[in-house]
């Protein structure tokens, strides 16, 4: 440090240092490999994983023949709005000849094993069929699971509730 620009301290005021040495060494390399996600790999198609059942999607089917994919809460009527626990809903205008179902007369929600059917306090009711020919009339409000196969009717307005 006696270059110009350094201020050099007087004599024995640092004590020396043993490991001062002129000696470099390289530090060894580290390999710092991130880990990283890989999916499984897919099954062909047709085929799925042993022993995981296939979940495939719900949909509506209106008397009309057109059919409705279920992928989040819908509310069903003659012209639908969101409101209360379904301000996020997806909206699903009918065409009702008969008039009997109201502006926003039901919500449907997919779920892992059924649809959660709830009556939006319509004018006319919510009924459910089951496949085996039972009949359920829902409570206003409250949620009520409906199989695979069943029919929802809205007044006089029928929906049939199927796996896609």
């Amino acid at each position: 440090m006696d270059s110009s620009g350094f201020i050099v301290p007087p004599p024995n005021l640092i004590p020396p240092r043993e490991d001062t040495g002129t000696e470099t060494r390289r530090a060894p390399v580290r390999s710092r490999e991130l880990p990283a996600f890989r999916p499984p790999a897919a099954a062909p198609a047709g085929e799925q994983a042993a022993g995981i059942p296939e979940r495939r999607p719900w949909r509506l089917t209106l008397p009309t023949g057109r059919t409705i994919p279920l992928t989040g809460t819908t509310l069903v009527g003659r012209n639908p709005v969101q409101f209360g626990p379904w301000t996020d809903a997806e909206l699903i205008v009918v065409e009702d000849p008969a008039a009997s179902v109201s502006k926003t007369h039901a919500s449907f929600e997919p779920a892992e094993d059924a649809v959660r059917v709830t009556d939006a306090h319509s004018t006319n009711g919510v009924a459910v069929t089951a496949p085996d020919g039972s009949e359920n009339e829902l409570t206003p409000g409250v949620a009520a699971e409906v199989v695979d196969g069943s029919v929802v009717h809205l007044g006089r307005f029928a929906v049939r509730v199927q796996r896609a």
